[in-house]
């Protein structure tokens, strides 16, 4: 158990600053799926949610399409 520290009301003391850090943790798309591989043209990953099936499978559909305008800039041939 860490020690207590003293604690001052805010903005008491010279130059007085209070510091608030917050974390917060966002489980909206808690799954994820890795397609492809580096070498072959590159891989995408895309999170969503294994319950929503169909809602994924958008997304996958998304990322495949954009991998694959990503892959013709490169060639030369997108512009």
């Amino acid at each position: 158990m860490p020690p207590d520290l003293p604690t001052l009301p805010a903005g008491s003391g010279p130059g007085a600053v209070v510091v608030e850090y917050r974390h917060i943790h966002i489980s909206e798309d808690p799954d994820s799926i890795e397609v492809g591989t580096p070498g072959k043209g590159g891989c995408f990953k895309v999170y969503g949610n294994f319950r929503d099936p169909e809602g994924f499978k958008a997304k996958i559909k998304a990322a495949y399409d954009l991998r694959r305008y990503a892959a013709e800039l490169l060639s030369g041939g997108g512009q």
